[in-house]
C-alpha cells in the first residue's frame, strides 16, 4: 500500500513540476564595473530566460534618460534573442550608464511582468570616484575651445562628379586613339607597301636616283646629304639586289663583298670611285667639284644598269614573239 502511494505522488510530482518550470522565469542583471571614475561609462547586461510562448513586459528603460537619480541612461541595446532547449528562450539587453557626480549609487532591481507575476533582478551598486585636480591649478590654466580651423583646400573636393566623369571620358578616348596608332593599320597603307615590295630593285634605284638628281643638293650646297642618300641608295639596291648586307657594312666592306661576285669586278671601279667620294665629303668635309658631283651621278647610273639583272630565255622568246606580232599588226 505504501509503494502504490509513494508511486501516484511520483506521477503527479513528474507531471506538475514541467508545468511550474515552464511557466517560471529566470532574470539577472550584472554590471561590467562597479567603480567609475566621474564620466566613465559602464554596461549593465540584463537577462530574461522565459518559454517561447510567454508574453513578458520589460522593464521601462529611456534612452537618453535617469536610471536612477545621478545616473544617467545613455544607450539601450536591442534585445537579442537565442533559442534554448526544451522550447526556452534566452533574451539579452545592455544598459550603458554613466554619472557625472562622485557618490555611491544604489540601482533598483529591474522588473519582468507575466500576467499578474512581477520578477525582479538583484539590485546594482555604483560608486563614482571623483577626478583630482592638481592644487596648483589655477583659472588661468583652464584653456577655452579652439576656435573652428578652416580644412585645407583640396581641388578634387569641390570637383562635381560630372568633371570626373569628363576626365574619364578623355583619358579613354586618349588611350583608345594611341592602342588604334599603334596596333592598327589602314587597308590602303598595306597594299602600298605590297606594291612598294613589288617594285623590282633595278626600277625602285633608277627612280630614287632620278628623285636624288631632280632635287638639286649639291646646287644648294648641301652636298654632305647629297652623297649620304646618294649612298644609301646604291647600299639598298645592293641588299636587294645581291642579298648583302650593305645597310651594316663599311664602305671597304662592301667592295670586297663584292669582290667574290664574278659579275661584279667589272663594276667594282664604280662603286669603289663613289663610295670613296662620299666617306671624302662625309669625314672629311671636302667640297667636290661641280663635274665631280655630275661624275658620281653618272656612275651610280651606270652601276645599277650594269648590275640590272639579266632577262631569262623565256623572256627573250616572249618579246621576240610580241615584236612580231607588232610587225604583222
Amino acid at each position: 500500500m505504501r509503494k502504490r502511494v509513494i508511486l501516484i505522488w511520483g506521477i503527479i510530482l513528474a507531471s506538475v513540476l514541467p508545468m511550474l518550470a515552464q511557466q517560471q522565469l529566470v532574470v539577472e542583471a550584472k554590471m561590467d564595473s562597479s567603480v567609475l571614475w566621474m564620466g566613465e561609462q559602464t554596461l549593465i547586461h540584463l537577462s530574461l530566460t522565459q518559454d517561447a510562448d510567454q508574453q513578458v513586459i520589460f522593464p521601462e528603460i529611456v534612452a537618453p534618460g535617469e536610471l536612477t537619480k545621478g545616473v544617467e541612461v545613455l544607450e539601450i541595446s536591442q534585445p537579442d534573442t537565442t533559442e534554448l532547449k526544451n522550447d526556452r528562450l534566452q533574451i539579452k539587453q545592455d544598459v550603458l550608464v554613466t554619472s557625472f557626480d562622485s557618490g555611491f549609487y544604489y540601482i533598483p532591481p529591474f522588473k519582468y511582468v507575466l500576467g499578474e507575476d512581477t520578477f525582479s533582478t538583484e539590485s546594482l551598486g555604483l560608486k563614482i570616484v571623483p577626478v583630482d585636480v592638481a592644487p596648483e591649478a589655477t583659472a588661468a590654466d583652464v584653456k577655452d575651445i579652439k576656435t573652428v580651423v578652416n580644412p585645407p583646400f583640396v581641388l578634387w573636393d569641390f570637383m562635381p562628379t560630372w568633371a570626373w566623369v569628363l576626365i574619364l571620358v578623355v583619358v579613354a578616348v586618349i588611350v583608345a586613339i594611341i592602342l588604334i596608332r599603334k596596333f592598327y593599320k589602314p587597308k590602303h597603307n598595306a597594299e602600298v607597301e605590297r606594291v612598294e615590295e613589288q617594285i623590282p630593285p633595278y626600277e625602285l634605284a633608277i627612280q630614287e636616283l632620278q628623285e636624288l638628281r631632280d632635287s638639286k643638293l649639291w646646287q644648294q650646297g648641301q652636298e654632305k646629304q647629297y652623297y649620304t642618300r646618294l649612298v644609301d641608295i646604291l647600299r639598298e639596291y645592293i641588299d636587294s639586289r645581291f642579298g648583302i648586307n650593305a645597310m651594316e657594312m663599311t664602305s671597304a666592306e662592301i667592295i670586297r663583298a663584292l669582290k667574290s661576285n664574278q659579275d661584279m669586278r667589272e663594276v667594282n671601279n664604280y662603286l669603289n670611285d663613289i663610295l670613296s667620294m662620299a666617306d671624302f665629303v662625309k669625314f672629311a668635309k671636302m667640297r667636290p667639284m661641280p663635274d665631280d658631283n655630275e661624275r658620281v651621278m653618272r656612275r651610280a647610273f651606270d652601276f645599277v644598269e650594269l648590275t640590272r639583272p639579266q632577262p631569262t630565255a623565256e623572256s627573250d622568246t616572249d618579246t621576240a614573239e610580241e615584236k612580231n606580232e607588232n610587225n604583222n599588226k
